[in-house]
């Protein structure tokens, strides 16, 4: 600023706009993007995606005197996964509705842990959830006319899972880590000195656990779960639970319970059940802590498990992994 323009504003004149036009030739080459950048990444974005609703069918149908009613009860079966935005209940003209809603979520995780969760949940004995994202329906608009029939899987030898129970002495194994934990070795217990089975370095990065009929030996990683068995300990499944720290078995060894400490409030894949022969997910829960580990408890048969919450004791069936009515 030169003089006058310093004495301009001092005694409080009236300023000239032509003061503060660009010289002639200027050429302005520095973007907003370059100007503003801390600024211009904390503008409010406009949400266009559809991935944050949800569409719940086999819901009951009411009339208009219980639809207060029923949006209470489902809030609260569905606010668990996370902060609903708007809801929709479609009726007919008599004002019933139509057996089916629609729910947004604040977020699109929400809405996958509200799908993941929910589908197949048992309202009552007429009204199980089918749970799914409104953009599905796209996508199934999109199928080719022509059915192509899936590929076989190539079926993979496993060996025998339990050679171990043809010694002839009816000796068992054990396992051992050792070399300050960078090792682990699985013996037979013999009457004299121990038979060494297989040795693998770095085979775990904490600890490993048997399953209760010894059919498995499981070792802990930082991306989850591995399983080991037959004769040579191949791999025999992976179960990807990222932090996991604590597993359980059922007592049939069909099923395997993975636990982490939840990664945020709300985390509801901190506690998973697993189908050890498919190693697909069967359900997920969150759960804040596991003081009273296992907290699943299972049925002699493995058919049922009972999960304790705040208020309520829920007993499922494993093969639908719905609470009993």
């Amino acid at each position: 600023m030169d003089k006058k323009q310093e004495d301009i504003y001092q005694n409080g004149e009236d300023i000239d706009d032509s003061m503060f036009d660009d010289p002639e030739g200027y050429v302005d080459d520095i973007s907003d993007d370059e100007l503003m950048a801390d600024l211009l990444e904390k503008r409010p974005v406009e949400e266009t995606s559809l991935d944050n609703i949800i569409v719940v069918d086999n819901a009951p149908v009411v009339g208009s005197d219980r639809l207060a009613k029923l949006k209470n009860v489902l809030k609260k079966i569905f606010q668990r996964f996370g902060e609903i935005i708007t809801e929709f209940f479609p009726t007919n003209s008599s004002g019933e509705t139509k057996g089916y809603f629609f729910m947004e979520f604040a977020t699109h995780e929400q809405a996958v842990a509200a799908v993941n969760a929910g589908n197949g949940y048992r309202l009552d004995k007429s009204h199980i959830f089918s749970v799914y994202f409104f953009t599905d329906f796209e996508k199934y608009e999109k199928l080719p006319d022509e059915w192509t029939p899936p590929s076989k899987e190539k079926y993979e030898e496993k060996g025998n899972l339990w050679s171990w129970l043809l010694n002839s002495d009816c000796q068992d194994q054990y396992s051992v880590i050792h070399s300050t934990g960078s090792a682990v070795s699985v013996f037979t217990n013999t009457n004299t000195e121990p038979k060494l089975v297989m040795k693998r370095e770095n085979w775990t990065d904490t600890y490993v656990r048997w399953s209760p009929r010894g059919t498995y030996l499981a070792t802990f990683h930082k991306q989850g779960i591995a399983l080991w068995g037959a004769e040579d300990f191949k791999r025999l499944g992976r179960f990807s639970h990222v932090g996991v720290s604590l597993i359980d078995f059922s007592p049939d060894e069909r099923y395997l319970v993975t636990f982490r400490k939840a990664l945020e409030e709300g985390d509801n894949e901190s506690l998973i059940i697993w189908d050890i022969k498919t190693s697909a997910k069967k359900r997920s829960f969150a759960a804040a802590d596991a003081t009273d580990w296992p907290i699943i408890k299972w049925s002699h048969d493995g058919k049922y498990f009972a999960r304790l919450s705040t208020d309520r004791l829920s007993v499922y069936e494993i093969s639908v992994c719905l609470v009993l009515s």
